[in-house]
């Protein structure tokens, strides 16, 4: 049984191990570290994008 306190902490733990697993993976594949940034930046700017999809209004039909 996970308490309210213990399933944020599995989440994040979680997050890192995936986050490292593709940081191997992507380093493994011969991406430089300003490759990986580059790939980091696209990740974060479709996330802000669909944020901002989402939070704005629907177009009247």
């Amino acid at each position: 049984m996970t308490t309210t306190t213990a399933k944020p902490q599995l989440l994040q733990n979680r997050n890192r191990t995936v986050a490292r697993s593709f940081y191997r993976h992507l380093k493994s594949e011969g991406f430089s570290h300003e490759q990986i940034i580059e790939l980091s930046t696209n990740l974060l700017d479709m996330v802000a994008t669909d944020i901002r999809d989402d939070q704005s209004p629907a177009e009247a039909k």
